[in-house]
C-alpha cells in the first residue's frame, strides 16, 4: 500500500491521508511529552485537594478505599435496565446470579450451590446457597429469582437484554405480547430450588446467568419505590457491594455487603466509581493519585504511558465491536446498494492503524475472532484493492439515484468520547471520496441509547460488549424478534438459521452453522462493522489481583490493595 509523511511526521493511508487526519487532528508527536503538559514541560496535572482526599480515604476510619474512574455515568443500576460498558462494573459488584464470574471471567457458581442439566440440554435444576440473604439481611429465594426473569421478559421493563432470556419456554411470545410473563418457563420447586425449561439447547445459557441482566432484583422494593428503587439506602443488593451514595457526576461509592455469601473473602470494604467521559481528564487525575484503576485513556498517549509508567497499562482483545447502525427504515438506507457502498469504501486498515487503540482489529463481522472456537465470515470484497473498491461504491450510489449533483447527505450519531469523535470524522472523510456527505452529530452517551431505542437516526456509532464468550450474542443484534436490533432488519432465513444451530449439541457444527448464518446476513448489510475493541486500563502497582480476561471484567472482590 502507498504510504507518505504527513505535517505531523507520521506515516498514513495515502488515499484517506489529507480528510481523514485533516479532519482528525494530529496526536501530539513527542511521545515524552506528559499528558496536559505545557509548552515548556511543566505539567498541568498537578494533585490537589482531591488527590489529598483519596489519600486520606484510605487511611481513614473507612479502611482502604479502592477508586475505580469509568466512563459515562451509568444511566441506571437498575441491572435489567441499566446499558453500557460505564454501568457493567458497577453491577458486577453489587449483583450476583446464579452463577458468576472467577478472576479470570469464567463461568463458576454464584447464587447457586450447584445445578443439573438434563441429556436433551432443555432442563435446568438449580439448588440455591443456604441461607442467602439480601444486603438488608432479608432471605433471597428462588422466588425472587423466578420473578426477576419474569420482570426481565416483561414488555413493560422495556429490557434491553431481554433477548437473553429467549432460550426459555414462552420468553418470545411474552415479549411479543402474546402471553404473559408468568408463562416464561421458569418453575420454583422449593425455597432453595428452581427449574429453567427451555426450547432448544442452548451451550452459552450458564454464561447468560452470570450476567447483569439475571441478577436477582427485590420484588417488594420495586413495588414500593418504582424506578427510584436503585436510590442509596433504599436498595436491596444480593453481590458483594451495596450501594450507599451516588452523587451525580462525581461518584458512586460502594461498601460491603455484610451479608453477602462470601464476604470473608472481599478484602476491600469500599470502592468509589468516578464517571467521566473525558479520557484525559481521567488520566490526569489517575497520574495524580487519585485513581487507582482508569478504564480507558487516550489511544494517542500510549506511547507516553508506556515510556512513564511502565507496567501500568493492561490492554488486550476484547469481546466487542465497533459498529455502524443503518436504519433500514428510512430512505434511502432501505436501499441495499447505499447500505453496500458505505460499508466497502471504509478504509478499516487506515482506521485502525491512525486513530484507535493500538492492538484494535478490522472488522469485517459482527462476532470477533476473540471468540473461542469461532472463525468470522470475511466477506469477499474485503481482500479487494481499496480503489476498486471505491470505484465500485460510486457505481452503487449512482444505480441509487445519487451523484456530484445530488449527493447522498446524512448524519452519522456518536456518542462523546475522542475516539468516537475521530472515528466518524475519519468515516465522513472516506465517504466523502465517494460523493457521500455525513455530518458528524455528538450527544451524550444516555441520548445516543434513546436514540437507538426510539428509532431517531439515520447512520449511527454502536458498540457491543458482550457478556458471553459465544456468537450467538453479536449474531441476536439483528434478529428480527430481538429488541436491541435497532437496524429494523428482518431475514425468516436468517433468523431460521439461528435457531437451528442453536438446537445442535455439537460444538464444531454449531459454530459453522453460525457462521454460515452471519454470512447471509453480511451479504445484507443492515449494520457495518468498523472494528474490534480491545481492552484497555490503568492499573496502578498496588492493586493487586488484577488479571486479564477477553471479558474485561475485573470485579472488586477479588482485588487488594497492598500497602504503599
Amino acid at each position: 500500500m502507498t504510504r507518505m509523511t504527513t505535517g505531523c511526521g507520521r506515516p498514513a493511508t495515502a488515499l484517506v491521508l489529507g480528510l481523514l487526519l485533516a479532519l482528525a487532528g494530529c496526536a501530539d508527536p513527542n511521545p515524552g511529552t506528559p499528558p496536559g503538559a505545557t509548552a515548556d514541560g511543566s505539567s498541568a496535572a498537578r494533585p490537589d485537594r482531591r488527590a489529598g482526599a483519596a489519600r486520606q480515604d484510605r487511611a481513614g476510619a473507612q479502611g482502604l478505599v479502592l477508586h475505580r474512574g469509568t466512563s459515562a455515568e451509568p444511566n441506571s443500576l437498575d441491572p435489567h435496565i441499566a446499558t453500557g460498558n460505564s454501568a457493567a462494573p458497577i453491577l458486577y459488584d453489587i449483583g450476583v446470579g446464579l452463577t458468576t464470574l472467577d478472576a479470570q471471567g469464567r463461568v463458576i457458581p454464584g447464587a447457586a450451590a450447584s445445578w443439573t442439566i438434563s441429556d436433551d440440554g432443555l432442563t435446568y435444576t438449580f439448588t440455591l446457597r443456604e441461607n442467602l440473604k439480601w444486603s438488608d439481611g432479608s432471605p433471597l429465594t428462588a422466588g425472587d429469582f423466578a420473578y426477576s426473569v419474569r420482570r426481565v421478559v416483561d414488555p413493560a421493563t422495556a429490557s434491553r437484554f431481554a433477548s437473553f432470556f429467549f432460550p426459555l419456554e414462552n420468553a418470545r411470545e411474552i415479549l411479543a405480547g402474546r402471553k404473559d410473563p408468568a408463562e416464561v418457563g421458569v418453575e420454583i420447586t422449593g425455597e432453595r430450588t428452581l427449574v429453567y425449561r427451555l426450547v432448544a439447547p442452548t451451550p452459552s445459557f450458564l454464561e447468560t446467568l452470570a450476567s447483569n441482566v439475571a441478577s436477582p432484583v427485590p420484588r417488594q422494593v420495586i413495588e414500593e419505590h418504582g424506578r427510584q428503587w436503585t436510590r442509596p439506602g433504599v436498595m436491596l443488593t444480593s453481590g458483594p457491594y451495596r450501594l450507599t451514595e451516588w452523587v451525580p457526576n462525581s461518584h458512586l461509592q460502594l461498601e460491603k455487603n455484610p451479608h453477602f455469601y462470601d464476604a470473608d473473602s472481599v478484602a476491600i470494604p469500599v470502592v468509589r466509581y468516578y464517571p467521566s467521559e473525558n479520557q484525559a481528564t481521567g488520566l490526569r487525575r489517575y497520574r495524580a493519585g487519585e485513581l487507582d484503576i482508569l478504564l480507558n485513556f487516550p489511544a494517542d498517549e500510549i506511547g507516553w504511558i508506556e515510556q512513564n509508567l511502565p507496567g501500568h497499562m493492561k490492554v488486550w482483545p476484547a469481546l466487542a465491536v465497533n459498529y455502524l447502525l443503518l436504519n433500514m427504515a428510512k430512505q434511502p438506507f432501505d436501499d441495499p446498494r447505499v447500505r453496500e457502498a458505505l460499508a466497502i469504501s471504509i478504509d478499516r486498515e487506515g482506521l485502525v492503524e491512525r486513530l484507535v487503540t493500538p492492538g484494535s482489529l478490522a472488522a469485517y463481522s459482527l462476532t470477533p475472532g476473540a471468540v473461542a472456537g469461532y472463525e468470522p465470515p470475511r466477506p469477499a470484497w474485503a481482500d479487494t484493492p481499496y480503489p476498486e473498491r471505491l470505484a465500485r461504491a460510486r457505481t452503487l450510489l449512482a444505480e441509487a439515484g445519487f451523484d456530484n449533483r445530488n449527493p447522498l447527505r446524512f448524519d452519522v450519531t456518536y456518542d462523546t468520547l475522542e475516539e468516537n469523535r475521530r472515528t466518524v470524522v475519519a468515516l465522513a472523510a472516506m465517504w466523502q471520496q465517494v460523493g457521500v456527505r455525513a455530518s458528524p452529530v455528538n450527544v451524550e452517551f444516555n441520548q445516543l441509547n434513546r436514540a437507538a431505542r426510539t428509532g431517531d437516526f439515520t447512520v449511527l456509532r454502536y458498540t457491543w460488549f458482550s457478556p458471553n464468550d459465544d456468537p450467538d450474542t453479536f449474531l441476536a443484534l439483528v434478529d428480527s424478534s430481538n429488541p436491541n436490533n435497532y437496524s429494523n432488519y428482518s431475514n425468516p432465513e436468517y433468523d431460521r438459521l439461528l435457531r437451528e444451530a442453536n438446537a445442535l449439541k455439537d460444538p464444531a457444527a454449531r459454530m459453522a452453522l453460525l457462521a454460515e448464518a452471519e454470512a447471509m446476513m453480511l451479504a445484507d448489510y443492515p449494520a457495518i462493522p468498523v472494528f474490534f475493541y480491545v481492552r484497555r486500563f490503568l492499573v496502578q502497582p498496588h492493586v493487586e489481583g488484577f488479571v486479564a480476561n477477553a471479558r474485561g471484567l475485573n470485579l472488586s472482590r477479588y482485588l487488594s490493595l497492598a500497602a504503599r
